[in-house]
């Protein structure tokens, strides 16, 4: 049987990992989202709802029969693709002499580059052709709460929901928004998050979410406003084969969101080393159109 190497920093490391993929995919959520700690193998399907605006009220006329409005809503399959994955090894020495603090920032760092690699890949998907043409057009310096409220009567114009609204930003058009004295002057936006926190919770009917990732997609993209109905997105746990060697081979799931991945373990005994792999099967499916009014910035 192969040495293990036990004690909290295994479970420090990879909590790491975890926070740090969250963090970087937590823009996700504005689009509709199947999180789950099921085992799946690469090409798996999973089956994920869209629902898009619903039919406007009609007047009842008399003596004739009620009309039966369509349910606007179907269910997109979507084909989990390519594992994608980060790893790592530390040696019976370098374990034993690190802080837990540096080992925590280490799987943070990890996290942060799967979660970036997951969301550059479902955010490319965000294009001139699948979403039509910009609803804002210029630099951070020009974005501002105006822009905002513009933004939101496109929305309401072109029949997106107003109820689940997002607007995902890039950092430097969300900098701009934090410095709109309409959001820094608390006793007018009702919340010192923005000055204490560097936080816009809501804006215009929209979650507010700040995103480095933002891909620009070869089209100037900076940001999007965006009903759940826009994107459909699963991320499941890749299980290894029946028979494996690992120490360790289990799905990890953050509690609050239901965010999943996977961690194997194994042991080197040549080299007295661990090595740890972290990874993540995923896919996408490009929703209702009307879902997303991209912003870009030429």
């Amino acid at each position: 049987m192969a040495n293990t190497i036990t004690g909290i920093n295994d479970d420090v490391i990879s909590q790491g990992v975890l926070d740090g993929f969250v963090a970087a995919i937590l823009p996700l959520q504005a689009f509709t989202t199947s999180f789950s700690a099921d085992a799946v193998k690469r090409g798996d399907k999973v089956s994920v709802p869209r629902i898009g605006a619903q039919s406007a009220a009609v007047a009842k006329v008399a003596g004739a029969d009620y009309v039966i409005q369509d349910n606007t809503s179907d269910a997109v399959e979507i084909s989990l693709g390519q594992p994608v994955y980060v790893s790592g090894g530390l040696d019976d020495v370098e374990i034993a002499s690190s802080s837990v603090l540096n080992l925590e920032m280490y799987g943070k760092q990890k996290g942060f580059q799967l979660g970036k690699k997951v969301v550059q890949d479902i955010m490319a998907n965000i294009t001139l052709a699948n979403f039509g043409a910009a609803a804002f057009t210029g630099a951070a310096g020009t974005f501002d709460v105006d822009a905002v409220v513009t933004l939101a009567q496109v929305c309401d114009t072109g029949d997106m929901p107003e109820d689940m609204r997002s607007l995902v930003l890039k950092e430097t058009y969300y900098a701009n928004l934090l410095k709109d004295q309409t959001v820094t002057v608390f006793n007018a936006y009702g919340s010192t998050d923005p000055l204490r926190e560097n936080k816009i919770p809501r804006l215009a009917g929209f979650d507010l979410y700040k995103s480095t990732l933002v891909p620009g997609n070869a089209q100037n993209l900076v940001g999007f406003a965006v009903h759940p109905s826009a994107l459909a997105v699963a991320i499941r746990y890749l299980a290894p084969q029946d028979g494996n060697g690992y120490i360790r081979a289990e799905a990890i799931t953050d509690s609050a969101t239901g965010i999943t991945i996977g961690v194997r373990e194994w042991y080197d005994q040549d080299s007295g080393t661990k090595k740890k792999v972290w990874e993540c099967v995923y896919g996408s499916a490009v929703g209702i159109a009307a879902g997303i009014k991209r912003i870009v910035s030429a």
